[in-house]
Parts: structure tokens; C-alpha cells; sequence
């Protein structure tokens, strides 16, 4: 029989060979012949154990496919720079791209969230890195990224330069040292 919507069809249990064949032996030879509800759709039977299996595959490959933080994982959290490499020769205007392992970047207008933050810029500032929970100053010499920005423009004047990137929550406090690197550039 057909399942009404919503519910579940009845399954047979399993029958033996010599019931299975004494069932076909009693099937009329044209089955839409004398079966007003031949034409109906057929209920397949399902196998469970393939649903099963299956079900769980496909949960398993989501969850290994779904990006997680990174410090789950490996405690390598960290910003690096994707462009310009240490010791790089630049011009005054060039782009900077960083990037974030362990974290999320987001706009400091989402507000705090635990493992979110944006990117800082601070340009010849001295320090290997700002120290955890300090707020990063505003000023000429630290860029703030607060919309979430992975990719900038920075213009410097000719010279050598040192610029530290430093993750920093919503509030502008420092993730600190695990989450700081440094370059160096030459400007031309």
C-alpha cells in the first residue's frame, strides 16, 4: 500500500525463500491486470543500513568540511602577512595583505565576539608586538582596520620602515604576542 504523506509506510519483515516463492507462484501473471491500484506509485522498500551509513557519511563530510578555529586544531594561531614579504623593496603607495589563523576577522561594529577581531598596522612603532589587553592607540603611526579589512593601501615616505600587524578585539585590546608579526620593507 501507499504511505499517506507524512507517515511512514509499512515495511514487511523479511520472509524466507520458500515464502518468497510461494508468493510469486500466487501473483497473477500481468500484475495491472484485476489491481485497481497498480497504477498507484509503489512504496520502494528502503535499505536501512545504507540509509544508515549513508546518513552518517554525509555528516561526517560536513563536519570535516565545516572550517573551524584553527587553535582547535593545532594551537598555531597567529596574523601573518601575505604580501609584501619581509625585506620586500616597495613603492611609497603598495598593498598590504594579512591574514588570521585561529581567529575570524569581523568589523569592530559587530562588537565583541569571542575569536573575531581586525587587523592594525603600526608603522615603525618600536615594539615587536602590542601587549595582550592594551588598547591599540589612533593615531599616525597605527592604521586600525576596523571594517574588516584583509587587504589595504598603505603610503609611506621613502625609506626603511618597520610595520607590526596586530590583531586586536572589537574594543581595539591586543590579542598580543601570539597574535603579532613584523616585517620590514625598503620604500623607493
Amino acid at each position: 500500500p501507499v504511505a499517506a504523506f507524512g507517515s511512514r509506510p509499512a515495511v514487511s519483515p523479511p520472509r524466507s525463500p520458500a515464502s518468497l516463492r510461494s508468493l510469486r507462484a500466487q501473483a497473477p501473471a500481468d500484475p495491472k491486470k484485476n489491481n485497481p491500484t497498480a497504477s498507484a506509485p509503489s512504496v520502494t522498500r528502503v535499505d536501512t543500513r545504507r540509509a544508515l551509513l549513508g546518513g552518517t557519511m554525509s555528516a561526517a563530510m560536513c563536519l570535516a568540511l565545516t572550517p573551524g578555529r584553527a587553535d582547535a586544531k593545532d594551537g598555531k594561531n597567529g596574523v601573518y602577512f601575505v604580501s609584501p614579504r619581509d625585506g620586500a623593496t616597495v613603492p611609497t603607495t603598495f598593498t598590504v595583505k594579512m591574514g588570521v589563523k585561529g581567529f575570524e576577522v569581523a568589523p569592530a561594529s559587530e562588537g565583541v565576539q569571542e575569536g573575531t577581531g581586525h587587523h592594525h598596522i603600526v608603522v615603525d612603532g618600536g615594539k615587536k608586538f602590542v601587549e595582550k589587553g592594551e588598547v591599540i592607540p589612533f593615531d599616525a603611526t597605527h592604521l586600525h582596520y576596523g571594517k574588516a579589512q584583509k587587504e589595504v593601501t598603505v603610503t609611506l615616505a621613502p625609506g626603511p620602515h618597520t610595520l607590526l600587524l596586530q590583531f586586536a578585539n572589537a574594543n581595539h585590546s591586543s590579542y598580543g604576542k601570539k597574535f603579532a608579526s613584523t616585517i620590514k620593507v625598503n620604500v623607493v
